[in-house]
């Protein structure tokens, strides 16, 4: 608020220097916005008279009561490597007084974004060996995995796909809750938010470590939620490799870890 006033303040000193400079008619006050022929809590008092302007108070007070719930369209308080708690606030350093349920991995330019579970939630086969899922895209031939995103788009069309039985890791994941969260706010991850993790392991790697989380090793595999192009594979975590991410190592019925996601 104090910069916003500052700024304005300075703009009618520098308006006032160029009419006494030009012999400028001073402006008048409802010309400035000044539109309030009363007096309001906290209101801005026009210099070249008696009116206020109240609509740039209750601007502020929207922009920072905006600001406190964390930006329009996610938490804009929120980065890569931070703890995020189960009040769906953030920080750099362990906050004793909240309860961590995840550490950031990916963020958007909107502000919107995803955090890993701080643990595995145990291994599971990821469906039947060869069977592939008409509504996933298949990576791979041009399709790069790396820029899938989309966790819980993919996780629901594997749901839709089968049960539990059949598409273990995705229920397991869909199923997953914590302090704050239900079961269906957690996701299988995309390959590209592995790849997210991959690109900023140092960061993500001190969160996870101060928020008492486990962080996933280089040559882990983490099945995601991103189908490869050969039906029988699915693309997992794989930190020793490019882009950190991998699809024709191990096939869908056998089992790996699964760390789910939760998007905000």
């Amino acid at each position: 608020m104090r910069k916003i006033l500052l700024a304005s303040a300075g703009v009618m000193v520098m308006s006032a220097g160029m009419a006494y400079a030009a012999c400028i008619p001073t402006p008048s006050c409802a010309s400035l916005g000044y539109e309030s022929s009363s007096s309001c809590e906290g209101g801005i008092k026009c210099p070249f008279g008696n009116a206020w302007n109240c609509t740039l108070v209750n601007k502020i007070t929207e922009i920072e009561k905006i600001i406190q719930e964390g930006g329009v369209g996610g938490n804009k308080n929120c980065q890569i490597g931070n703890i995020y708690y189960s009040d769906k606030s953030c920080s750099v350093s362990l906050d004793s007084s909240k309860t961590p349920i995840g550490v950031v991995v990916y963020i958007d330019s909107q502000g919107h974004g995803q955090i890993m579970a701080l643990k595995s939630i145990g291994s599971y086969k990821w469906g039947p060996n060869n069977d592939d899922i008409p509504t996933l895209t298949n990576f791979g031939n041009g399709e790069n995995p790396i820029y899938d995103l989309n966790s819980c788009v993919n996780t629901q069309k594997i749901m839709d796909a089968g049960n539990r039985s059949t598409y273990p890791a995705a229920w397991a994941a869909h199923e997953y809750k914590t302090v704050g969260t239900e079961a269906g706010d957690w996701c299988l991850p995309a390959a590209g938010i592995f790849t997210s993790y991959y690109n900023n392991q140092q960061l993500v790697n001190i969160g996870m470590t101060n928020a008492g989380g486990t962080q996933i090793g280089i040559l882990s595999y983490v099945w995601s939620s991103s189908e490869a192009n050969n039906p029988g594979y699915v693309w997992t975590s794989y930190f020793s490799n490019d882009y950190g991410v991998v699809g024709n190592r191990y096939s869908k019925d056998t089992s790996h870890e699964v760390r789910p996601v939760l998007e905000f």
